[in-house]
């Protein structure tokens, strides 16, 4: 299962890569300027280090008139990848949605955030996106690209609890709602792949 999920969690990397373009194109402030101002503390070592994956299929497929698998209704990947530069916390954020209808009509959206991240007490982080962009895929029906560069409204500072844990030998990284604060209802259980 590890090995299913290290191969998802890179093949979703990829397709973020080729699916985004730059956002810093044009933008006039170098990477430093972004996060110069933004606050920053260490990042717990539990959580650095490699790419904390959420990925799920629909149970839905479509075929065409020949048998042949078009894909599953919706698709979804989540990624976290923590860091530090000069002790202060780094966090990347890569989201792919794909929708399918009988038709074979796709529409792809890919989200990328980057940005610093503070961690408070044990269990509570906040998320200060700087840099981040959108691109949108539509194939077969309304056939399209749309990207756009994150604005100040999609940039805004989001605050979880978590917990990392171990089970079964797996590592996993739960994040709550910040008013879960009994932590009852896991909004996302990422899987440690990389």
């Amino acid at each position: 299962m590890k090995s299913v999920l290290a191969v998802a969690a890179v093949i979703t990397g990829l397709l973020f890569t080729a699916g985004t373009t730059s956002c810093q194109k044009g933008s006039g402030k170098s990477a430093d300027d972004l996060y110069k101002n933004s606050p920053a503390t260490a990042a717990p070592d539990v959580l650095k280090g490699g790419i904390w994956f959420w990925g799920g299929l629909s149970p839905i497929s479509y075929y065409d008139r020949d048998g042949h698998e078009l894909g599953n209704e919706t698709e979804a990947a989540r990624e976290y990848i923590f860091s530090e530069v000069a002790g202060k916390g780094r966090i990347e954020f890569w989201q792919y949605l794909g929708l399918r209808n009988s038709s074979n009509c796709t529409t792809e959206v890919f989200t990328q955030k980057k940005g610093t991240v503070v961690f408070e007490g044990t269990d509570r982080f906040t998320f200060y996106p700087v840099e981040g962009k959108f691109k949108t895929i539509k194939k077969g029906c309304n056939a399209g690209i749309a990207e756009r560069k994150a604005d100040a409204e999609d940039l805004k500072p989001e605050t979880y609890l978590w917990e990392a844990k171990v089970i079964n030998g797996e590592k996993l990284f739960y994040v709550y709602d910040v008013t879960d604060v009994d932590k009852q209802h896991a909004i996302f259980v990422y899987q440690y792949v990389l």
